[in-house]
């Protein structure tokens, strides 16, 4: 995927990229409240289906809208064709590379959470069967859930596309280089989740510190993960391994302080987040290595 003319001369002006990726934080942050049957409000159980299946369609529809925005005006300004347009944007860049990069950067994630992916599996399996490896996912009648329909699958793939797939290029086109689009894009992202702060504080007005203190924490770790996911585009040149990592994540979720009442088993899971950070600094550059990488750092 080659990108050099982004990287030599912009293309595009800096303030009018900015102000598309903040455009789409707003549009995409939006889609929870422009529906009266999803819009935050005392009460309201943001795991019910019908929230769920509203907010999905919108956030669809609004992904939809944020990627036709940002591929016509690629191709405005690149002139290549529609397929092409898509390709840079990472979306439609899928090759048997990229399944070989999907694996590679999942395998790297993994040695990263090694102690919270076991934690999660065995807990998951002792107290829900093989089902509840996937919760969400796999329903008593052997359906799929919507929580995990939203988790697994709209959540990673809308996200990563608006995120990733629009703003990336916008920024690439800027003349930005690579080191400042991994490391900045993602405070965009981590931001965006702040108004679940607003959510909580509607259901639980007395826990004030609490909601903002929740905010922070999973702005952190929301702004953390989109650094990984950003290096992962940029390195593979397609969102679908971002997606799959996306996915993941979801399932394990932040790790935790403690997991268990026993002190030998909390010290060996420390041990383990310890491992699991050298082990992901040592295969950090030679697990995303890719020969259609989106641009060069």
């Amino acid at each position: 995927m080659a990108t050099a003319s982004y990287t030599t001369i912009p293309l595009l002006s800096l303030p009018i990229a900015l102000l598309l990726c903040i455009t789409f934080t707003l549009l995409y942050v939006s889609s929870v409240y422009l529906s009266s049957n999803t819009r935050p409000r005392p009460g309201l159980d943001r795991n019910a289906p019908h929230v769920i299946a509203t907010r999905v369609r919108i956030a669809s529809i609004i992904t939809l809208l944020c990627t036709f925005l940002t591929s016509v005006l690629i191709f405005m300004i690149t002139g290549q064709g529609w397929w092409a347009v898509l390709s840079l944007m990472g979306i439609t860049h899928i090759s048997p590379t990229t399944v070989w990069d999907t694996i590679k950067v999942l395998g790297v994630t993994g040695v990263l959470f090694i102690g919270p992916l076991a934690e999660r599996a065995w807990e998951a399996v002792r107290w829900n069967g093989w089902r509840g490896l996937i919760p969400g996912v796999i329903g008593k009648k052997g359906r799929i859930g919507w929580v995990g329909w939203r988790n697994y699958v709209v959540a990673p793939i809308t996200e990563e596309v608006v995120f990733r797939g629009c703003m990336v290029p916008l920024l690439m086109l800027a003349g930005v280089g690579a080191g400042r689009i991994v490391w900045t894009t993602p405070l965009v992202f981590g931001i965006a989740h702040f108004h679940h702060c607003y959510e909580t504080i509607l259901n639980h007005p007395s826990f004030i510190s609490m909601a903002i203190i929740s905010s922070l924490a999973q702005f952190t770790y929301t702004t953390i993960f989109g650094w990984w996911a950003t290096f992962i585009l940029v390195r593979t040149g397609s969102v679908w391994p971002a997606i799959a990592v996306h996915a993941m994540c979801n399932w394990i979720g932040a790790p935790a302080p403690k997991v268990s009442s026993r002190g030998w088993v909390n010290a060996l899971y420390w041990v383990s987040l310890v491992g699991g950070a050298w082990g992901f600094y040592k295969l950090l550059w030679r697990g995303t290595e890719s020969g259609e990488a989106m641009m060069r750092f």
